[in-house]
């Protein structure tokens, strides 16, 4: 895929305009449709610019940004005990140029959802850096009480996580931070999926000290904060982005 049609069909699935991008990339409107239409090649750095705000930046080696996680969670929460870092502080630039959040890094009122979309998007749970994938069988729900049992501190996610605030459709794939991966799939008699295989899986991310902040306990099981929990079904795969959906108000169960 060429850089006009990558381009193109990263913003859209991004739920982003040409004139959303532009400005997120501090660029004319007109720039973005005609670096799609193949009319000009941009330099190096904007094509790179672009593409990292799209999640796919050049060299990009399937890995998500967390710092658009701790980004989105301190606009949404400013009391979290999380630092500002560089790429932290980037994002909120992107962010402030199409109006999701002010120039003091929170979230303009209404745009929340919004900017847990693009904070999902760019931090996939698909792609995170730690995430270790096991064979599919036990539920969430299992793999939550065998840690609980165990000792292991963990928060749900995902679309079980978003069941648990607001009853929808269930689960599909197991999502839960971990404190201690490998403690927690031998506690919860997980077996390591094989590397390259497809289909559903069981994944255990290991606490980031952001993703984790804020969990809350819900039917005895712990689950992330809400937020969290929408940015990550948002940034899932299959019926997940339904699920925050179902959880801001916005979708019927």
């Amino acid at each position: 895929m060429d850089l006009a049609e990558r381009t193109s069909t990263l913003r859209r699935a991004n739920g982003l305009s040409a004139r959303q991008l532009a400005a997120m990339v501090g660029v004319a409107p007109t720039t973005v449709t005609r670096i799609e239409s193949g009319a000009v090649s941009p330099s190096f750095d904007l094509a790179q610019e672009i593409l990292a705000v799209l999640g796919e930046p050049i060299g990009f080696t399937g890995v998500a940004d967390v710092a658009a996680i701790a980004a989105a969670r301190l606009a949404l929460d400013p009391s979290l005990g999380v630092s500002v870092t560089p790429g932290v502080e980037a994002w909120r630039q992107r962010w402030t140029r199409i109006g999701l959040v002010d120039d003091q890094g929170r979230v303009v009122p209404g745009k929340e959802s919004d900017l847990l979309f693009s904070a999902g998007r760019a931090a996939r749970l698909t792609r995170r850096r730690e995430a270790r994938h096991f064979k599919a069988g036990p539920s969430a729900y299992d793999v939550a009480e065998a840690l609980g049992t165990a000792g292991v501190a963990y928060a749900l996610t995902g679309d079980a996580g978003a069941n648990l605030y607001r009853s929808s459709a269930g689960e599909a794939w197991p999502v839960l931070y971990v404190e201690d991966v490998a403690r927690a799939a031998t506690a919860a008699g997980l077996v390591p999926k094989e590397p390259g295989s497809f289909g559903m899986r069981v994944t255990l991310i290991p606490f980031d000290g952001v993703s984790e902040l804020g969990r809350m306990v819900i039917n005895d099981i712990t689950v992330a904060a809400r937020d969290q929990v929408i940015l990550d079904t948002y940034g899932g795969i299959d019926r997940m982005a339904e699920q925050a959906d179902i959880l801001l108000g916005r979708r019927v169960p």
